[in-house]
């Protein structure tokens, strides 16, 4: 029942990571979208800011690109870890998906409130439950496993 608990756990980040990548692709993708709903939390317009001080914005733009390639290289990585665990089932794996995975999305979630985007608030709140789910639920087969002392 526990390894059943850890393949679906791992399962479940799987599918994470790859949300995580199409995350990464909206960020991309949406980059205008983004600037105009980060720069009316602001009370300034995007649109002014990027034809009077196109240097700065372009840093903007750049950002937000770097972002989205960080969540899509992140995603790859949670992909990866999540089916090592399938099969093999190691705790050091599920321990560094563990701690990577929570830091970036809650660092994520995070910016996303700094910037007062609710649409970027949603979708990395999800993308923080989804993880979080799949990394508690087969939690008790990774503390009850026991390993040899050398």
């Amino acid at each position: 029942m526990n390894i059943k608990k850890v393949k679906q756990g791992a399962k479940i980040t799987f599918y994470n990571g790859i949300y995580t990548i199409l995350l990464g692709i909206y960020y991309i993708l949406a980059i205008d979208y983004n600037m105009k709903t980060n720069f009316n939390a602001v009370s300034e317009l995007w649109g002014f800011f990027a034809r009077y001080d196109s240097q700065i914005a372009s840093l903007f733009f750049l950002f937000n690109v770097l972002i989205g390639i960080f969540l899509i290289s992140n995603g790859i990585t949670i992909m990866y870890l999540s089916d090592f665990i399938i099969k093999r089932k190691e705790k050091m794996t599920w321990v560094v998906l563990f701690i990577s995975g929570l830091i970036s999305w809650a660092g994520l979630l995070t910016v996303s409130v700094m910037f007062k985007n609710t649409i970027l608030m949603v979708l990395s709140f999800i993308g923080w439950l989804m993880f979080i789910f799949g990394m508690l639920y087969p939690i008790k087969y990774y503390l009850q496993k026991s390993y040899r002392e050398y």
